[in-house]
C-alpha cells in the first residue's frame, strides 16, 4: 500500500517528500496550492480542513497533517531507516525538543507572511508585518544556532542524517533566505550542506528549489 503526499514545490511538503524518499516508501505526490484560487483551495480543505500541505494519506487511509508530526511519525515508523532516534536513545529528547521548536516558532510565522491580511485588514501594516515575521525568524535561528555551537557533528544530532537536519535544511531555504541563515547559523551550516548533498535529498531539492549552488 501506498502513501499519498498532498503538496506543493518549495512548501512544508519538501520536507515529506524527501523523508518518503529516504525510507524507500512507495507514494503518490498530489500537487496543490493552498494559496491559490478559491477551487484550488477547497481542493486541498478537501483532505485538511485547515487548508495546509504537507497532507499524508497513509497506507490505510487515514490522514496526517503537520510537518513536524509527519517526519516524527515517518521516522518511527520507518525505524530502520535510520533517520530518528530509537524512543530510548540519548538523542530523543533534543531531537523532539528541535522538531517542535521549529515547528512552532519558526514554521508559524508563515501564517503571517502567507497571508497578512488574516491578522491586520489595513495594507498599510503588511509591509510591518512581514518585516516582523522575518525579524521573529531571524531570533529563532540564532538562539537555535547558539544551542548548537560547539557541538560534535557533523550532523546535528551526531554521526549520522536525522529527519531534524532535513527539516532545518529545508526551513533555511525559506524567508528571511539562505545568505541570511548562513550568516545567522554558522553552527548549523554544516550540518545542513551535508544533508543537501546528500544524493537523495539533493534530487527532491532540485524539483522544489532554484538552487543557485
Amino acid at each position: 500500500m501506498a502513501y499519498t503526499l498532498y503538496g506543493r514545490a518549495g512548501f512544508g511538503s519538501v520536507c515529506v517528500e524527501a523523508a518518503l524518499e529516504l525510507v524507500g516508501a512507495d507514494y503518490e505526490f498530489v500537487e496543490v496550492d493552498p494559496l491559490g484560487d478559491a477551487a484550488e483551495q477547497r481542493r486541498v480543505r478537501a483532505v485538511n480542513p485547515v487548508g495546509q500541505v504537507p497532507t499524508l494519506i497513509l497506507p490505510n487511509d487515514s490522514v496526517m497533517t503537520e510537518s513536524a508530526a509527519i517526519l516524527i511519525w515517518l521516522g518511527d515508523r520507518h525505524s530502520d531507516a535510520g533517520l530518528a532516534p530509537a524512543i530510548d536513545a540519548p538523542e530523543r529528547a533534543e531531537y523532539l525538543r528541535w522538531m517542535l521548536f521549529l515547528a512552532s516558532s519558526f514554521y508559524s510565522t508563515f501564517t503571517i507572511s502567507d497571508g497578512p491580511e488574516r491578522f491586520h485588514p489595513d495594507s498599510a501594516t503588511h509591509a510591518d508585518l512581514l518585516a516582523m515575521a522575518d525579524r521573529r525568524r531571524l531570533d529563532m535561528w540564532t538562539l537555535m544556532n547558539d544551542a548548537f555551537d560547539g557541538a560534535p557533528g557533523p550532523f546535528l544530532l551526531g554521526e549520522s542524517l536525522s529527519l531534524l537536519d532535513l527539516y532545518v535544511a529545508m526551513m533555511s531555504r525559506w524567508d528571511p533566505g539562505r545568505a541570511a541563515f548562513e550568516e545567522a547559523c554558522p553552527a548549523l551550516l554544516h550540518a545542513v550542506e551535508l544533508t543537501e548533498a546528500d544524493t537523495v535529498v539533493a534530487e527532491v531539492w532540485a524539483r522544489n528549489f532554484r538552487l543557485e549552488r
